[in-house]
């Protein structure tokens, strides 16, 4: 059967061949996400061990997101805290479209945004409270005086 412009038609479901193309040699590749069979290596991308992961591969959901210490850091510094809960927020969105390194990265801002909202809420807490021992001791040695009798 030749079709309209005078070509040998093929029978439906097959493409003709043409030179040079053709299922690849070696055996076909393990699809992604899917672990190789034992004793071969993963067959990823870009040769990394994570499935093809660049930046060192890995399990992408163990990356920590840190929300809880940035919800908690609300009652030490908030305006940091709310920085790194916009930041923690990120790094699951980032999880979600499987960008491992703008994930890790996200992660790692998270933590520092916590870490020094947590050191200047806990230098302020530190500062309070030696200014109300200062007060308490600093009121206890004043007399009251009224008057002539003192």
């Amino acid at each position: 059967m030749t079709n309209p412009y005078g070509q040998p038609q093929q029978p439906y479901g097959q493409q003709p061949q043409q030179p040079g193309y053709g299922p690849p040699s070696g055996g076909m590749p393990a699809p992604y996400g899917q672990p190789a069979p034992y004793g071969q290596p993963p067959s990823g991308g870009f040769g990394a061990p994570g499935y093809g992961m660049p930046g060192g591969g890995g399990d992408i959901n163990a990356i920590k997101d840190y929300k809880g210490w940035a919800i908690g850091c609300i009652f030490l510094c908030w305006i940091l805290a709310i920085f790194a809960i916009m930041k923690s927020n990120e790094v699951q969105t980032y999880k979600m479209q499987g960008n491992y390194m703008m994930a890790e990265q996200a992660s790692k801002t998270t933590k520092t945004l916590c870490l020094i909202a947590s050191i200047i809420g806990g230098l302020g807490c530190l500062f309070a409270i030696a200014w109300i021992i200062i007060a308490i001791v600093a009121a206890s040695s004043v007399s009251y005086c009224s008057g002539y009798y003192c």
